[in-house]
């Protein structure tokens, strides 16, 4: 191995850990469109659901025309769509005619590579996603293997899950999606070797974040063993609870003998406009930050802590923060340690809000949590405390869902049903399936004015 190839999170990962995914409008990614597309990244980390609804929610934009006209632009740039697989806009969960068609106008739109974070790491899903994205024409279909700390998350558990996940002839590359930057470089150095020798001829990219200040020892830790693919950020969307900055990781592989095919000079240009954003803007930049061992018990993704602030504060609860924060980890071990990833992150953090705010443990219960009781994501990692599962057993709703099957409708019934016509394009009704007439409404009112 002598070249690293680069991955840039900074208008995705970046843009929602740092600035809550409301920082970047179309605009703003056009400008500096064309300097991206001469650097020479192996891929752009480019939008994923929450995006799509904070350019419809708060930027009033169509995020099917951001995506066209950034794809465009950008023509010699994979620009990647990312997904749990079960899931649009939002978490309501979607009939797999939602997820064909979902991906079907994302090919025709541009993104040419996608990811796929699927919390439990569950067969059926991953295998049903890769198929359905091949077909669409999608040329890379990425799978990560979420890393997590608990007593059943062990290099055993992440052999067994890369062992299936290689055995799908649909996906092309797996990558170590360190979300809540827990990884050190002690443990790259079991779990790395551990995922290589089951790839099966795929390729393995590295992700962390800078949570605890380790991220770029990480990935240098994971060069070391062999991995040539790394997701990093452009300052000022880099470091903070974000990727490393590309600018670091570039140095420091020069003392390496690895080297990057990269135009700098479009590099420095597109980081410069970053920071002339947010300046404008008063939007924060990621700075290095000090190592801090909270994260190893909460595990919270950067992005959510960011968001979970963020709320609170709205809800007048901003000193509450340390209190939900031991709360998530109290909730967690309750359900069986599900992986504190999307979904599974917000469900355990919004019902460790509920306890605290309510002053008595699940006495509210959201519906993310209970359809996880239920089974709709599988088995748990570990068994979930008898006590907590009796309670929200006995609630009405959970033994509605637990005798339910779920529906499977075609695009035709949909439409049917929401009342929408062959004249509403397909990336319009996928607006108003996922996020309802009234919001797309107001966004199509502002893109005509």
């Amino acid at each position: 191995m002598s070249e690293i190839k680069f991955i840039d999170t900074s208008l995705r990962d970046g843009n929602q850990s740092l600035w809550d995914a409301t920082g970047l409008k179309t605009s703003m990614i056009l400008s500096v469109a064309p300097e991206i597309d001469r650097i020479g990244f192996h891929a752009v980390d480019f939008v994923a659901s929450t995006h799509m609804q904070t350019a419809v929610r708060y930027h009033r934009e169509n995020p099917w025309e951001k995506i066209r006209l950034a794809s465009k632009t950008m023509p010699n740039t994979r620009l990647c769509f990312g997904t749990t697989g079960r899931r649009f806009v939002g978490f309501k969960r979607c009939p797999d005619s939602i997820l064909q068609l979902v991906y079907e106008r994302m090919a025709a739109n541009g993104i040419r590579r996608v990811w796929i974070i699927d919390a439990p790491h569950e067969k059926d899903i991953i295998y049903k996603n890769a198929r359905m994205a091949n077909a669409s024409g999608i040329e890379d279909f990425m799978v990560a293997l979420s890393y997590s700390i608990s007593p059943v998350h062990t290099d055993d558990y992440y052999v067994k899950k890369t062992q299936m996940i290689t055995n799908c002839p649909d996906v092309d590359t797996v990558y170590l999606k360190d979300q809540g930057g827990l990884l050190t470089p002690e443990r790259v150095k079991t779990l790395v070797p551990a995922i290589q020798a089951n790839l099966n001829g795929r390729p393995l990219e590295i992700h962390t974040h800078c949570n605890t200040g380790l991220g770029p020892l990480v990935c240098l830790e994971a060069f070391r063993l062999g991995v040539d693919r790394v997701h990093t950020g452009v300052p000022p969307l880099a470091n903070g609870t974000a990727q490393p900055s590309i600018f670091n990781i570039l140095k420091n592989i020069k003392y390496m003998g690895y080297s990057a095919n990269l135009n700098e000079e479009a590099l420095e240009n597109y980081s410069a406009h970053l920071m002339e954003i947010a300046e404008r803007e008063d939007r924060p930049a990621g700075a290095p930050l000090e190592y801090d061992l909270a994260y190893y018990e909460h595990q919270v993704p950067g992005g959510m802590v960011t968001t979970l602030k963020r709320q609170l504060s709205e809800a007048g609860k901003a000193d509450s923060l340390e209190k939900v924060l031991e709360e998530i980890v109290r909730v967690r071990k309750e359900l069986g340690y599900p992986i504190m990833v999307t979904p599974f992150s917000q469900f355990v953090a919004t019902q460790a809000t509920m306890n605290v705010i309510s002053g008595e443990r699940y006495k509210m219960v959201p519906d993310g949590v209970i359809e996880y009781i239920a089974g709709y994501f599988g088995e748990p990692p570990a068994p979930i405390d008898q006590d907590v599962l009796d309670k929200i057993r006995s609630l009405p709703k959970t033994k509605k869902l637990m005798n339910e099957e779920f529906p499977q409708p075609s695009v035709k019934e949909i439409r049917k049903h929401m009342g929408i016509g062959p004249g509403v394009s397909d990336e319009e009704f996928l607006l108003r399936y996922a996020l309802g007439d009234d919001e797309v409404d107001v966004m199509l009112a502002a893109s005509r004015k």
